[in-house]
């Protein structure tokens, strides 16, 4: 296990304490509350170049953010902010480089690079830094040298059972029922929290920033995250907590890639925390949100935004008086002084970057009649129905499956290159065919509404029966085509390669994954195909979900 790791920054002096010892109080019983200002990111997904914000505008969309925009604002504002006498902190929630076709290039290595050159003082890692498997995120880390934070990841131990345990004794699983487990060490890859030295008027103030992942990473991400222990973040917590104790901090703040409703779990469970900087459900909290005392933040996603708390503390006990949040927008137009605020060597190595593979991305592929957007819930998107009418057809089965959290994107009609058809499809899955039951196959509809941590399926060739309101309903029957499915018939199921990995655990175990053809065809590139032969002119925008009332 790493110890614990000593950055330091301060305004009149380099770092004077170390970790521990009570800090002179003398003299400061009248002075000004300590403005602390949190610069911070979450999901930047490998975003180099602006994006065209159609959000805004669609006819004539303003571009905003990418990453040469974003690190030259958090250096303007730091030195600012330094400068007016505030402390500073710059944070990032996680998911570096997965996403653009910039971010892959030397699989991810080059833009995490690009993330290590800002001024960042801890980033949590996200589930999609696992998606090339554990040892390449083991050296990315170590190659980029970005201060990577990670608290609840930990090596699986062997559990002893005694001859009372149930046959599915597991660690973790049956702590009651005769499972003996050990706590495994946690990864050595990357430290638990990193502990920064903030100086203010001569005295130190150690904040401890702790990472915390979501513990759904192993079904959503390369299969060999599996081999680790994903531990609860509120138990994780708990152990840092009393590691912490003893060491006089007097600033814990957690960053997470937990998304925000299990934020919230972490406030409920730890009212004290004054702030929690997180990441990994992309919202977009423009002021954030409170759970209990609690401030919540998130940016979104993709470098659109920057966001900003400013925290006040009591001069003599460090407690935090009061925390405002707020998102930065980054237009990539001059400031009204007539600075654009660009991180030139950021820019000149993102610029190479995104030509790298301009040649290959910008080919158009061909037209789409109508815009695709997503969904969720109980309502089927047009992205979703495109896509996995394409699978389908590509394979002549009864049914397709797409998993909603791998459409990345919405698509404008008109005109699409392959770099349109790599943001709605970033991943490297692959269209693979299976055998499954209709009983099997109803039970993905169960668990794909139910569980409300992930987002859903889009499907083809069935529809979903749906009785109540989502997400408090339940799944009352599946058709397919025009029949009610056969619990005892065998379908031929189009979907990709995650799902079939055990990707969100919506299949179940049960399936004959061994009766399976993986063809090895990326899904952008069977888009790719598809629009080429025309599917473009075929969108249905039908709701394959039945809502009973």
């Amino acid at each position: 296990m790493f110890k614990p790791l000593l950055a330091c920054f301060g305004l009149l002096a380099a770092c004077a304490n170390t970790v521990g010892g009570p800090h002179d109080l003398v003299g400061i019983a009248n002075s000004a509350p300590i403005h602390v200002v949190v610069l911070h990111t979450n999901d930047i997904h490998g975003q180099a170049a602006p994006r065209s914000a159609t959000w805004l505008d669609r006819d004539n969309p303003p571009q905003l953010g990418g990453l040469p925009r974003l690190a030259g604002e958090i250096s303007a504002l730091a030195e600012a902010e330094r400068a007016a006498g505030a402390l500073v902190l710059v944070l990032d929630g996680g998911d570096w480089y997965q996403g653009t076709p910039e971010g892959l290039v030397d699989d991810g290595l080059a833009f995490t690079s690009l993330l290590g050159r800002i001024d960042y003082d801890a980033m949590v890692v996200g589930n999609h830094e696992f998606d090339h498997g554990v040892p390449h995120l083991a050296g990315l880390i170590q190659a980029s040298g970005v201060p990577s934070i990670l608290a609840n990841v930990r090596e699986q131990v062997e559990c002893f059972c005694a001859e009372m345990a149930p046959a599915n004794c597991a660690c973790g699983l049956n702590p009651k029922s005769g499972c003996m487990c050990q706590l495994g060490e946690r990864v050595d890859w990357a430290p638990p929290y990193r502990i920064v030295t903030l100086t203010h008027l001569g005295r130190a103030i150690d904040v401890a920033l702790v990472g915390l992942i979501t513990p759904d990473t192993p079904t959503i991400t390369h299969h060999d995250a599996r081999a680790l222990n994903f531990e609860d973040p509120v138990l994780e917590m708990e152990r840092v907590m009393a590691e912490l104790a003893p060491l006089g901090i007097e600033l814990v703040l957690p960053v997470t890639h937990l998304g925000v409703d299990r934020d919230r779990d972490l406030a409920r469970a730890f009212p004290d925390l004054p702030l929690i900087v997180g990441g990994h459900s992309h919202t977009t909290l423009r002021n954030g949100v409170h759970q209990g005392d609690t401030l919540i933040v998130q940016t979104g996603c993709k470098a659109t935004v920057l966001g900003r708390v400013d925290l006040e503390l009591d001069p003599a006990t460090f407690a935090v008086l009061s925390a405002e949040a707020s998102l930065i927008e980054l237009p990539n137009t001059a400031m009204p002084d007539g600075e654009l605020r660009i991180d030139v060597e950021i820019a000149v190595a993102a610029e190479s970057l995104i030509q790298a593979g301009a040649a290959e991305m910008d080919v158009e592929v061909g037209r789409l009649v109508s815009d695709l957007g997503r969904s969720r819930g109980t309502v089927s998107g047009s992205a979703g129905n495109w896509i996995t009418d394409v699978m389908r057809a590509r394979l002549g089965s009864d049914v397709a499956i797409q998993n909603r959290g791998g459409i990345r994107s919405d698509l404008t009609a008109g005109m699409q290159t392959r770099r349109d058809l790599f943001a709605i499809a970033p991943f490297g899955n692959t269209l693979v065919e299976v055998e499954v039951t209709g009983a099997d196959l109803l039970e993905t509809a169960k668990r794909a509404t139910m569980d409300t941590r992930h987002s859903g399926i889009e499907m083809s060739g069935m529809t979903v029966q749906y009785a109540g309101e989502w997400p408090d309903g339940e799944v009352v029957g599946v058709r397919i085509g025009d029949a009610p499915v056969d619990p005892e018939r065998v379908y031929r199921v189009a979907t990709n390669s995650f799902l079939v990995g055990g990707g969100d655990a919506y299949f179940p175990e049960s399936i004959e994954v061994a009766k399976k053809l993986d063809t090895g065809l990326m899904l952008r590139d069977l888009l790719e195909e598809a629009l080429r032969e025309g599917a473009g002119e075929r969108v249905d925008t039908s709701n394959r979900y039945e809502v009973l009332r």
